[in-house]
């Protein structure tokens, strides 16, 4: 009966009250998600500065467009290895994420959508990184370089596809939101943020829908970063 006494409430405080401790984690959890936003930004930024403007340009034969590519390999590595560290932040955000999740909603469920999808957006748009330097590889190996032309589309398609797992993870952290009742704005832009980025995910059928992909990314983004704030300034300590 002692045990029992004691067990049963400590369980519970470990799932609804982290303590001190844990919500010092959560902090430091919250601050990944604005180094994500601020980190992928910037990144988005000096890429496009520096590094796309090196490759093709559109309506470029396909060879020409390679030959560029390659000639600035070195400055697109650096640029994919960026990118890649960037994006894998968003796995220290999910701390936070399934902290807060869980404490709106006893069952679980939030936190393991929001979880699982966070997971599978920090591995799908910086794999495309990955794919496109195992292109240049295989192109400074000898291989014919219009085949980089290609690749490059990589980039997009693999955003519009991680487009997907957005969709649930935006969805379960505003529902998150709602049952808190905190936050009405974020809730507001984060499902204004869903049929927008459903839209731009048609880019996988037409490029025409990209800007619609480069708008949601890019309130996604910002979205995330209003999120981790909102949590870092209301948590305890």
């Amino acid at each position: 009966m002692t045990s029992t006494s004691v067990d049963v409430p400590l369980e519970r405080r470990g799932r609804t009250d982290p303590g001190p401790a844990g919500d010092a984690l959560a902090r430091v959890s919250a601050r990944f998600g604005i180094a994500f936003t601020v980190c992928q930004l910037g990144v988005m930024v000096a890429m496009s500065v520096f590094v796309l403007p090196k490759g093709g340009q559109p309506g470029e034969p396909p060879l020409l467009w390679g030959q560029h590519v390659l000639a600035a390999a070195d400055l697109y590595r650096w640029g994919n290895y960026v990118f890649m560290v960037a994006g894998t932040l968003m796995l220290g955000f999910l701390g936070v994420v399934q902290l807060r999740l869980r404490r709106v909603d006893g069952t679980g469920v939030l936190a393991t959508v929001a979880t699982a999808a966070g997971a599978l957006l920090a591995l799908v748009w910086p794999f495309a990184a990955v794919l496109h330097d195992v292109a240049l590889e295989t192109a400074d190996a000898g291989t014919d370089l219009r085949m980089l032309a290609g690749w490059d589309a990589i980039a997009p398609f693999s955003l519009a596809f991680s487009v997907l797992p957005r969709l649930f993870f935006i969805g379960a952290i505003v529902l998150g939101l709602r049952l808190g009742e905190t936050a009405p704005w974020l809730q507001r832009t984060g499902l204004v943020l869903l049929p927008l980025s459903l839209l731009g995910s048609a880019t996988l059928l037409a490029g025409s829908m990209f800007p619609a992909l480069a708008l949601s990314t890019l309130g996604y983004e910002l979205w995330v970063g209003a999120v981790a704030w909102h949590w870092l300034r209301t948590s305890r300590g």
